[in-house]
């Protein structure tokens, strides 16, 4: 997998350590101590041993063309390194459980610029701290923990409510929507988004919230307070990071009468599914979801083009919505209030 190799297979291939320390930026990259993977067939003849462990043609296709300043900045590529380092870490102790970031990296839940490098575990009887490994001593229980082949790691629900204290509400709740979603989608086979969701989506994601979140939130042994009001607040309906910032800035603010995922037509028919509507105030909440820390690219709704003018005909107004925007509540409060002002008598109204 990605070319992984561990220090024992050079050795075994005569490749030593000098070959290995003038390869690394150049065709080889180290994942953590004595594990390596191998990104491109180089042509320099010291290295060309090193090709022979070349399994994963796509991976060293990837780096074809991209310098190391690229790669750094790629987020979702930091992940994978990420995920490769957790995966192939060589010295857990028995009963080690990965939690935190670490265990959100293994589940693929969406993290927000985060940088950290040790993998954090929690083990019942021991502490230690290296540079690669942050080990706690605190027992996970069994309910919460999953495996991800010979690792054991906090369920997607318990990293995601981990994450309310290590990295903030707004983090947390886009990482428990994140999970509500998968977990629901998981029940309709060949689900896709772009069709749009059924009541059926939203009561089975309800279902799921009562059945596997408030269990989780149960167990947990501080924090239980917040956490339950966060996760009865959650919906399946955000279709990235920015999308669940957004209606956690609603909820903040009390803005009421916003709904997601809704369908516009006019007597010519379908205009598009829009991301937060609010169809008293005639208001279109339009959130980019292009940021690399979105899930699923570039929104379909943009500024120009004929949908933007057919809604702009129907007599609403369209806020279009940046990551940044979403990102700071005072911004996000800002922009929506000025843009539309009557908004500010929605604060707190019944919903309609």
């Amino acid at each position: 997998m990605k070319n992984t190799i561990y220090r024992e297979e050079f050795s075994a291939a005569g490749i030593s350590s000098k070959t290995i320390k003038s390869a690394l930026d150049c065709c080889l990259i180290r994942l953590c101590r004595g594990v390596y993977s191998v990104i491109r067939e180089c042509g320099v003849k010291d290295h060309s041993r090193i090709a022979a462990f070349i399994r994963d043609v796509d991976w060293i296709s990837f780096h074809v063309g991209k310098t190391p300043a690229d790669l750094k900045r790629d987020f979702r590529y930091q992940t994978q390194l990420r995920a490769l380092r957790i995966q192939s870490y060589r010295w857990y102790r028995p009963e080690d459980v990965i939690v935190g970031k670490s265990a959100a990296v293994l589940h693929g839940i969406p993290l927000y610029k985060d940088a950290s490098q040790a993998i954090t575990v929690r083990h019942p009887r021991s502490n230690s701290h290296t540079k690669e490994i942050i080990r706690v001593r605190d027992e996970v229980p069994a309910e919460d923990q999953v495996r991800f082949g010979h690792l054991a790691a906090t369920s997607a629900i318990k990293t995601a409510l981990d994450l309310i204290r290590i990295s903030g509400q707004h983090e947390a709740f886009a990482a428990l929507e994140w999970v509500l979603r998968q977990a629901t989608a998981d029940h309709f086979p060949g689900f896709n988004p772009r069709s749009g969701y059924t009541e059926k989506f939203q009561s089975e994601a309800r279902r799921i919230i009562k059945t596997a979140f408030y269990p989780a939130v149960a167990r947990m042994r501080s924090g239980q307070v917040t956490a339950q009001r966060m996760v009865d607040a959650i919906g399946p309906f955000s279709e990235s990071p920015a999308e669940s910032k957004c209606r956690l800035n609603l909820i903040a603010l009390n803005l009421t009468g916003f709904e997601q995922q809704i369908e516009v037509r006019d007597s010519r028919g379908f205009i598009a599914r829009v991301d937060f509507l609010n169809e008293q105030a005639r208001t279109i909440l339009a959130v980019d979801g292009s940021e690399k820390y979105a899930l699923v690219g570039p929104s379909l709704f943009r500024r120009e083009g004929e949908q933007h003018n057919r809604l702009l005909s129907l007599g609403y107004k369209v806020i279009h919505l940046s990551f940044d925007d979403v990102l700071r509540l005072n911004d996000f409060r800002d922009k929506i209030f000025t843009q539309v002002p009557e908004l500010k008598q929605m604060v707190g109204s019944p919903d309609e």
